[in-house]
């Protein structure tokens, strides 16, 4: 697992204001963290593309269009992964990296 790269999550046992379902999410953490712990960032996306706020970003994955949720940033376990979907461009990741440091107030 990889910064960059795009995943299946399970996030089921959520509760109210949680990202929910099973649903791709960007690993935002460092790849030196990302190798020897059993958790690590990440930021959900969703296909629901109709407005994209400052702590959003519009990304592709996989040839279609999608935003990158900031404001959900989150820490799961390694065991919550599904199946590898690809990885962003370097260009979507500085748009995620923007939004993310907007939804910090970096």
């Amino acid at each position: 697992m990889q910064r960059g790269e795009v995943w299946w999550i399970d996030f089921n046992s959520s509760i109210e204001g949680e990202v929910q379902k099973t649903r791709s999410v960007i690993i935002v953490g460092n790849d030196a963290s990302n190798k020897v712990l059993n958790r690590f960032q990440v930021v959900p996306n969703t296909s629901n593309i109709l407005k994209c706020y400052p702590c959003e970003a519009y990304i592709e994955i996989n040839g279609k269009q999608n935003k990158a949720m900031a404001d959900q940033i989150t820490t799961v376990s390694k065991s919550r992964l599904k199946n590898k979907l690809g990885k962003i461009s370097w260009e979507d990741m500085q748009r995620v990296e923007q939004a993310i440091k907007i939804q910090l107030g970096f």
